[in-house]
């Protein structure tokens, strides 16, 4: 399986954390296959990791076949969803289970002690052993 980091707004975040959201929406294909690791980097003002969630599912699909499946476990209106997905001919949705809050958040400094120069992901970015972020996640 693999590992990736993805960036999350502040308040889906805490919709993951209370259970209401099950399915993260992107607008561009993931390929991280079911198994998979997300660490969820929570975007500032927050600014630091604090869960982790195994990916159960990812579908791509026409916007409209995804608010039809997955639009209650995404936790955000039909205007919003149409918002976010204008203009696109398919978006991805990602299941997610498993969904554990870290016992000590991990902070953008200290993933900057690790890769000097490390930006959090607008999309996602993959964590294999051989990086050096890795370990901060593992440490």
């Amino acid at each position: 399986m693999s590992d990736a980091i993805i960036s999350i707004k502040p308040r889906h975040v805490d919709n993951i954390l209370s259970g209401a959201k099950t399915v993260e929406l992107r607008t561009r294909s993931i390929t991280l296959p079911a198994g998979s690791r997300l660490w969820v980097y929570v975007t500032l003002p927050v600014g630091k990791v604090m869960l982790s969630a195994e990916i159960m599912f990812t579908d791509s699909l026409p916007p409209n076949e995804v608010w039809t499946k997955y639009g209650k476990e995404i936790c955000i209106s039909k205007e919003e969803f149409d918002e976010y997905t204008k203009g696109r001919s398919a978006v991805s949705a990602i299941g997610l289970k498993n969904v554990q809050p870290l016992s000590k958040d991990i902070c953008l400094n200290t993933m900057r002690e690790y890769e000097k120069n490390f930006q959090p992901p607008q999309f996602f970015s993959k964590l294999c052993p051989e990086r050096a972020l890795y370990s901060a996640f593992y440490a």
